[in-house]
C-alpha cells in the first residue's frame, strides 16, 4: 500500500513538474568575481537560445532565491575565488542555501547541473561548485548532467571543459520531459 501511495505522490508531483516544464524557461545562475563566470554563463544562454530552449541568465545574489524551489530546471556556473572562497555576487545566496533549517527535500522539484571555472594550480581547485553541487543534492535537487569542472591551466582553458558539459547538458534538457513522461508512465501502469 505504502509503494502506491508513493507511487501516486510521485505522479502528481510529475505532472506538475511537466506543467511548470512546458512553461518555464532553463534558469542559468552565475556566481562571477571577475566576470569569466558571467561570460559563460551568458555563453550558455546563447547556445540555449541557438536549441530553442528559452533561457533567463542571471548572477545569484539578483535572483529571488525562494523562487528555486519551484525552478524546474537551472544551470549554475561558478568560479572560485583567492583560497576556495564564493565569488561576491553569490555570497548572499550562498548563505541562504546553507541554512540548517531548509528541510531536505526543499529542491525537490529542481534539476540542476553545476559548472565551475577554477585552476589546478591552486589546492581547492573548483572548490565553490563542487560545494554547491553537493549542496544541491542534499536539498534533494537531482543533477540532470555531471559536474563539469573548468580548468585554466587546461590546453583549451575554459572551453577544454565547457564544450563536453554543455553538450551534456543541452542533450539532458531536450530529454528531460520525455524521460519524466516515461517514468510517470512506467509509475502508473507497475
Amino acid at each position: 500500500m505504502a509503494a502506491i501511495q508513493s507511487c501516486v505522490h510521485t505522479s502528481h508531483q510529475l505532472k506538475n513538474w511537466l506543467l511548470q516544464l512546458d512553461m518555464a524557461e532553463v534558469l542559468v545562475l552565475y556566481g562571477s568575481q571577475t566576470g569569466t563566470a558571467e561570460d559563460v554563463a551568458e555563453s550558455v544562454g546563447r547556445a540555449l537560445t541557438r536549441h530553442y530552449i528559452a533561457n533567463r541568465v542571471v548572477a545569484m545574489d539578483d535572483y529571488n532565491i525562494a523562487e528555486l524551489v519551484q525552478q524546474p530546471l537551472a544551470l549554475f556556473i561558478c568560479s572560485t575565488t583567492g583560497q576556495g572562497e564564493t565569488p561576491d555576487n553569490m555570497r548572499k545566496f550562498w548563505r541562504f542555501l546553507l541554512q540548517k533549517r531548509l528541510p531536505l527535500t526543499s529542491l525537490a522539484a529542481l534539476r540542476y547541473s553545476c559548472f565551475g571555472l577554477g585552476d589546478t594550480s591552486y589546492p581547492k581547485f573548483n572548490f565553490v561548485a563542487k560545494k554547491l553541487h553537493k549542496r544541491l543534492q542534499q536539498l534533494g535537487g537531482t543533477a540532470v548532467a555531471d559536474l563539469g569542472l573548468a580548468d585554466d591551466q587546461h590546453a583549451l582553458g575554459v572551453e577544454g571543459a565547457l564544450q563536453p558539459w554543455l553538450q551534456q547538458a543541452l542533450t539532458a534538457v531536450q530529454r528531460l520531459p520525455l524521460l519524466l513522461i516515461t517514468q510517470m508512465q512506467s509509475c502508473t501502469s507497475g
